[in-house]
């Protein structure tokens, strides 16, 4: 359903009470949100609400759906009938300091790990795509930048200079859900989570063929929009297991990892 106007106020007598509805435009800035699976900005919010028959003046059923503006190729005013909005996530929020939308890397990946979670995801590629697409700005974490010695190198104000990090530890949960370590080992079935504060989200379940090439993908999705010229996520786990799912996404990195199962 699309609006192409911001002023909307219906009724509609159902069997018990009257259902009236009403469409609230907010004004920029907007903040750019997750509703049910679509990233849009959120420029207005309806309204929805029934009389109560039996006490005058008393509301029952009232619900808030947010409408978005997905941008680019979507028509503005598309409402998510899907999700009420006290379910849905600020993804970017408006920064009043530089005037941009923007987020960060820690941020950006507990709302992926929310999107996992949804009955239906839409997935980090689109998630990225619609940021990108949206103009938001995603600050990358960084560290102090430091000398040979390990000394602070400071900046012409004495502070330290802060460099964009461009490793990333990638620390996986791993749990076994099928299969036994005494039966083939291509029929065992797994869950593999990383923590969202790490920077970079990573989820999969299924063999570890499965696993390996749904967390290759998302690593390139990573690659592609957020990291450019990102220099590597080592992936390790302290479960001690995917041992060789661990050193083959290491190893198409360029990394040299020799970890093994727990037989």
């Amino acid at each position: 359903m699309h609006f192409d106007r911001f002023t909307l106020s219906l009724q509609a007598e159902t069997k018990d009470c009257i259902m009236n509805s009403k469409l609230l435009k907010l004004n920029e800035p907007y903040n750019v949100i997750y509703a049910a699976g679509k990233i849009g900005r959120h420029i207005a919010t309806l309204l929805t609400w029934a009389d109560d028959p039996d006490n005058e003046g008393e509301v029952i059923g009232a619900h808030q759906y947010p409408v978005i503006d997905q941008g680019e190729e979507f028509p503005a005013g598309t409402l998510v009938e899907e999700a009420e909005l006290e379910d849905c996530r600020v993804v970017c929020s408006y920064n009043p300091e530089n005037g941009i939308t923007g987020t960060n890397i820690y941020w950006l990946a507990g709302i992926i790990e929310y999107d996992f979670r949804q009955l239906e995801p839409s997935g980090a590629e689109y998630i990225l795509e619609r940021l990108k697409c949206l103009g938001c700005q995603i600050k990358l974490a960084e560290e102090e930048l430091r000398d040979d010695d390990g000394k602070k190198v400071l900046d012409e104000n004495g502070k330290p200079e802060r460099v964009t990090k461009y490793d990333y530890d990638g620390c996986l949960y791993i749990s076994q859900t099928k299969g036994n370590f005494d039966k083939n080992p291509e029929n065992r079935e797994y869950i593999v989570k990383s923590p969202s504060h790490q920077g970079l989200y990573f989820e999969s379940m299924g063999t570890a063929d499965e696993i390996y090439s749904d967390l290759s993908y998302q690593l390139s999705i990573y690659k592609h929009y957020l990291l450019g010229g990102i220099g590597d996520v080592r992936f390790h786990s302290d479960d001690m297991m995917l041992a060789d799912v661990l050193n083959r996404l290491n190893a198409n990195q360029g990394i040299e990892t020799n970890f093994e199962d727990m037989l």
